[in-house]
């Protein structure tokens, strides 16, 4: 068991950087809306790298990463559901949704009293949000139905990894706090499963980052 959770955080490590570095060769490739999932990319590696060098030479508890975070992935993600909901969606409700999120995390973030627990409203109220985005994503397409071949459109791609990972996220935002009350093994069985969800998301990003260039060769 303990060789199995070694190899999963290890391959979480390198996922995101897989991922990165697909989005960087076929750069040239996306669309307007592929390309703000690729800041999106961009902005979890950088994260990733501040957290090694956090816990290296700051603290070990990175919980106060998070309430930074959110707030700016959050933001990216809904800038990707405005441009690709905007013919389906009025984007005046998209931007309403974005805007009180954003300010609910910062009011968040003042108000709270104790910065080493995990914010975990902010991440569930977010992952709903981007969660129900995703739900109206492939409500759009298959009311179009413009696409002839799911399989090999990065939208499709993307959006599956942003469903899965989403409604995984909000189970984990959920039970990290009280799994790190509870038990320290419990603790370690959350962070695995945030570990797979966070491999199985980057994993199907990079799909869709690869399928942009047969798309558009």
């Amino acid at each position: 068991m303990l060789i199995l959770s070694i190899l999963i955080f290890k391959i979480n490590a390198i996922t995101n950087l897989i991922a990165f570095i697909i989005g960087c060769f076929h750069f040239k490739y996306f669309s307007k809306e592929l390309k703000i999932v690729f800041y999106f990319v961009a902005f979890g590696f950088a994260t990733e790298l501040f957290t090694r060098f956090y816990k290296l030479f700051l603290s070990q508890n990175t919980n106060l990463i998070g309430y930074f975070y959110f707030p700016i992935a959050f933001l990216i993600m809904g800038i990707f559901f405005l441009m690709v909901l905007k013919s389906f969606i009025k984007p005046v409700y998209i931007l309403s949704l974005i805007i009180s999120f954003e300010v609910f995390s910062v009011v968040s973030f003042l108000l709270t009293n104790d910065l080493v627990k995990f914010p975990t409203l902010t991440g569930s109220i977010g992952a709903i949000i981007l969660f129900l985005f995703s739900v109206a994503v492939f409500t759009k397409i298959m009311a179009e139905a413009k696409i002839t071949k799911l399989s090999q459109e990065p939208l499709v791609w993307i959006n599956s990894a942003i469903l899965f990972y989403y409604t995984g996220n909000f189970i984990y935002y959920v039970l990290i706090n009280r799994a790190m009350n509870y038990s320290m093994e419990f603790a370690i069985l959350v962070a695995k499963f945030f570990s797979f969800l966070n491999i199985l998301f980057y994993f199907i990003i990079a799909v869709g980052f690869w399928k942009a260039k047969k798309v558009h060769p």
